[in-house]
This record gives C-alpha cells, structure tokens and sequence, in this order.
C-alpha cells in the first residue's frame, strides 16, 4: 500500500464515522444526547435544579401519607441524578409496604437501571420475597436488559414451580434477549408439559433470534490501529 493510500485512509475512516452516525468524532445521536444532558446536569444552574428536584421526591418519600410516598417514588424515577435515584428506590424496594415496595421495583425497571440488577437478583431469590414481589422483579429485569439477570433468572426458572412465575422469567428471558437463554427456552418449548410455557418459551426464543446486533461504531482507537497497519504494510512493501 503506497503512502497515498494510508494517509488517504486515515481521513476516510473518520469521516465515515462521522456520517453515519451524524456527530463528531463518530459519536452516536445517543450518546451525543447523553454528552449534552452530563454538560447540562454539570453546570452549576443544572446542579442546583437537580437538586431541588432530588429533594423534592424525597420529601415526598418521606412522608406518612402513602399516595404522596408513592408519589415521591415516582419522582424519584424521573431524578437527573440517576445514581442517588437508584440508590433511594433499592432501599424502597425491600419497603415493609408493599405498594411502595412494587411502585419502586416497576419504576426501576422503567428507568432501566442496569445498577438494579444484582440487588434486584438477589431480592429474587430470598426466602421471604413473596411471589407477587418476585413477579415485578421479573418484568423489571426483563425491561432492564442487561444479560448478566440471564443465568440468574434461568436458576429461578429451573427451581422455581411456580406456573405462574415461570411464564414471567420465560417473558423477561425473551426481553433481555441473551444468546445463552436459546437453549434452555428450546427444551422448554419442545418438551415442556405445559403448553402455555410452551407457548411462551417458543415466543421468547424468536425473540432472541431476532433481536437486532447492536450497532458497531467506529472508535478513534480503531482508526489509530488500521493506520498503524497500513504503514505496516507499506514498510514491507517497499523495496
């Protein structure tokens, strides 16, 4: 490869990048999106307002009277600051009141809080988590996504004879749409005794197979490695 060609390359590659994912340095709207919110929540007029909002789902939360605590929660769902968010709702989630404990658990999985997922997991499988708690955490992991609830919830379902919360992990299997989930939701639905788990595990496994790859996006690091290689190439090429 002649020169030319490896410095031509170097300014193809990023603005490729650049026009198919529409922002600079390749950037995806998403996380052009996400930039833009952190820059906000970071200015000092954004941190003073995040913080009344905060405050203001706390008091709520706090209070004695249950529809303004379930109103608090609700807040708190809808917090700019997501990691105190998250924090507040997992101690609300294991709430001796069980309307507060499942509004929590639902507006966890609503935020998708992928940080919810090993507390979520684990309040699953403990020994006084009553099954309507354990139906909401199942459609919480499952909106949630994150495929480390895959083994997790795939143990639940092997021990679990529940009929009931079986179809829920079967369904929050199908949503988080893991690869690994394939085979064991396949045996489910070839040989299963029940024809609605059947059903269900038939569902969620073209669910899986035909969730979309996620998207590759070029990365500068990856831009500095195929010129790297093209001067490489050049370097043994030339006589």
């Amino acid at each position: 490869m002649s020169r030319r060609v490896a410095a031509l390359l170097l300014l193809v590659l990023p603005a490729l990048a650049r026009a198919q994912y529409g922002g600079p340095g390749g950037l995806t709207p998403e996380d052009q999106n996400r930039n833009q919110l952190r820059d906000r929540l970071n200015s000092p007029v954004g941190k003073a307002a995040s913080k009344v909002k905060l405050d203001e789902a706390l008091r709520n939360f706090n209070s004695d009277d249950l529809p303004t605590r379930l109103e608090g929660v609700e807040q708190l769902g809808h917090s700019d600051d997501e990691a105190k968010a998250v924090g507040y709702l997992l101690q609300a989630a294991n709430d001796p009141d069980m309307a507060i404990r499942l509004k929590a658990i639902d507006v966890l999985g609503t935020m998708r809080a992928k940080d919810a997922v090993g507390s979520l997991v684990q309040q699953l499988f403990m020994r006084g988590t009553e099954p309507t708690t354990k139906q909401h955490i199942l459609v919480a992991l499952g909106k949630i996504g994150d495929a480390r609830a895959t083994k997790p919830i795939l143990d639940f379902l092997a021990r679990d004879g529940d009929r009931g919360l079986r179809g829920n992990a079967i369904y929050a299997l199908g949503d988080i749409g893991d690869q690994e989930a394939v085979e064991p939701l396949t045996h489910i639905a070839d040989n299963g005794a029940d024809p609605t788990l059947r059903s269900l595990a038939q569902t969620a496994v073209h669910k899986i197979q035909t969730k979309p790859a996620p998207e590759v996006i070029p990365s500068a690091l990856a831009a500095e490695r195929a010129r790297r290689e093209a001067e490489e190439k050049e370097k043994h090429a030339t006589p």
